[in-house]
């Protein structure tokens, strides 16, 4: 027989903390989106808010991603300023977060056997990347930390100009998504009828003509959506599992989570056109019970749903900016083309 011995009673105590707190933690967040979701207050379910979508840190530009950018989206839509940062970060700066502010909660993973278990941010990993699981003799713990808002802060220097309004066309870009896809996967897009729908049998996404819409807003929000859906398909991201590791309906409402957050991404990183659009907010609310629900059931599942939103968005807009490229290429040998016939043209004369 085996003996314990007292460091692996120890051991085995601390572990039980750590999962404790983990679990603590995870149902604090899935709280959090719970209640924003039941007064209807999430940028998903509010459209003119999308650009909430995009907080990134004030001092490194490093954006924030997965759960963190869903609960930065919850905080930041009482500011126009997307930037955030630490307590730490504004005082080494000289800037000072006014008296009385609260923090917003953000989440890490961090790996304690590396530096952070020393200095806890060079090893810290989105909390949505990580289960706090032994990989070998690494251990992760989930942590959480508070960051600011640049509306929070005295003496930051305001956002430049040139980061407020877009350098691009936002209609045409939002356009490029759905051409890439098309052009480079091979997606069947149909206009007509009065549904949006993917259909995986027939890797067709289905939407009703574009003046059926009330807004741009609504039209690329739907196509947005629809499009995510279509990342399920092996010719794609091969997302199968997203619907087999759950059954039935929870499987279905979480895939519409994950479209919807990918959707109001989108929005944000293409600068659709905002509109406070009644009819987009009455589409959600009937699914805003069961996602509530999966939520409650396992806190976990707003973690996943947001790193895989996020996975989506950057895959779609990885696919625009290579057909874009394609295309400016395209433009520029057709360009070079007629110089040349210009100029052949004269010679001969």
């Amino acid at each position: 027989m085996q003996e314990t011995t007292k460091s692996d009673t120890t051991e085995q105590h601390t572990e039980q903390q750590e999962a404790q707190a983990r679990m603590d933690l995870r149902h604090e967040v899935a709280q959090k989106i719970i209640e924003a979701m039941k007064l209807g207050d999430t940028p998903w379910q509010k459209p003119w808010s999308v650009q909430a979508m995009k907080p990134y840190n004030g001092v490194t530009d490093n954006a924030y991603r997965g759960i963190n950018r869903v609960l930065l989206s919850l905080a930041g839509q009482q500011w126009q300023d997307s930037r955030w940062l630490t307590f730490s970060q504004a005082a080494a700066n000289g800037w000072m977060i006014r008296k009385g502010e609260k923090g917003q909660m953000i989440v890490k993973v961090v790996d304690l056997k590396g530096p952070e278990g020393k200095a806890q941010a060079n090893q810290a990993k989105e909390a949505d990347q990580s289960d706090g699981n032994r990989d070998g003799k690494r251990r992760f713990v989930l942590r959480h930390y508070f960051v600011f808002n640049a509306g929070q802060v005295d003496g930051m220097p305001p956002l430049p100009e040139n980061l407020t309004k877009p350098e691009f066309d936002p209609v045409d870009r939002a356009e490029n998504v759905i051409k890439a896809l098309k052009e480079k996967t091979g997606l069947l897009v149909v206009h007509g009828g009065d549904k949006a729908c993917y259909i995986p049998d027939k890797d067709e996404v289905r939407l009703p003509r574009k003046k059926s819409f009330a807004s741009q807003y609504a039209y690329y929000s739907v196509a947005m959506h629809e499009c995510s859906h279509s990342t399920l398909s092996e010719k794609r991201m091969n997302r199968r599992e997203a619907l087999v590791k759950r059954w039935g309906d929870e499987a279905y409402s979480m895939e519409e989570l994950r479209s919807e957050l990918c959707s109001a991404i989108m929005a944000s990183e293409t600068g659709v056109p905002n509109a406070q659009d009644a009819e987009h907010i009455r589409n959600h609310a009937s699914y805003t019970n069961s996602w509530i629900k999966a939520i409650s059931n396992d806190p976990m599942a707003i973690f996943s749903a947001a790193k895989d939103a996020d996975r989506m968005a950057s895959y779609m807009l990885g696919l625009e900016q290579e057909f874009t490229a394609k295309a400016g290429q395209k433009e520029l040998v057709a360009a070079c083309d007629a110089s040349s016939e210009a100029m052949a043209m004269q010679i001969r004369r």
